[in-house]
């Protein structure tokens, strides 16, 4: 397999850390949306990672289809039930983050990609009110145990620690560490995991 993107982004990083604690092998080709446009279009004609490669050539996109065809091809994973109540609040959980990563990535490319005259800041206002909002949530959660983390971690546990770790490098303004410290801790105790060290963010 051929995972395409760079762990910078925390989409890319998450299937890395899936495929690694999976313990399924894989090739890491780190290309850059911003650098390596038409390299990876040879993978995705729309220009977006993370692309997975498989071994039989299909190439699949967006994170968390990505990750429902690992967790599907692994018999026995313990990151997400088969079914259940469970299986449902874990993907509500992933999807409170990925949401929140999804309005912080306009934030960072609104001022990249508009001239400086034409970046209106109330809209970014509103998108960092938005990651705000799925953080309060997140930490809530994490304060009630929700997040085993380390060892116990599951796809959710991955998920919001990936995203944390992002969101406080990037925008921590809107991720202000001291206010969501049940975060922290938990982003701690998966950053010290082999999977999320096998995936630091390049430089």
């Amino acid at each position: 397999m051929i995972l395409v993107g760079r762990y910078v982004s925390p989409f890319v990083r998450r299937v890395g850390v899936v495929l690694q604690t999976l313990g399924i092998a894989y090739e890491h080709k780190s290309l850059s949306t911003a650098k390596d446009v038409e390299a990876i279009k040879t993978y995705n004609p729309i220009a977006k990672v993370p692309v997975l490669v498989m071994d039989n050539g299909e190439h699949l996109v967006e994170s968390s289809a990505i990750i429902d065809t690992l967790l599907e091809m692994t018999p026995g994973q313990k990151l997400l039930p088969a079914s259940g109540a469970e299986r449902r609040h874990i993907l509500q959980h992933c999807a409170l983050m990925t949401s929140g990563l999804d309005k912080a990535i306009q934030i960072l490319y609104e001022p990249l990609k508009r001239p400086a005259e034409k970046v209106h800041q109330p809209f970014i206002d509103g998108l960092g009110a938005q990651v705000r909002a799925s953080l309060v949530m997140l930490e809530e959660l994490a304060a009630k145990n929700t997040f085993p983390g380390g060892d116990k971690a599951r796809l959710d546990c991955l998920t919001v620690a990936v995203g944390w770790f992002f969101l406080n490098k990037m925008i921590p303004k809107v991720a202000v560490a001291a206010d969501f410290p049940n975060l922290v801790a938990l982003s701690a105790r998966c950053e010290a995991l082999p999977a999320f060290k096998a995936c630091q963010l390049e430089a």
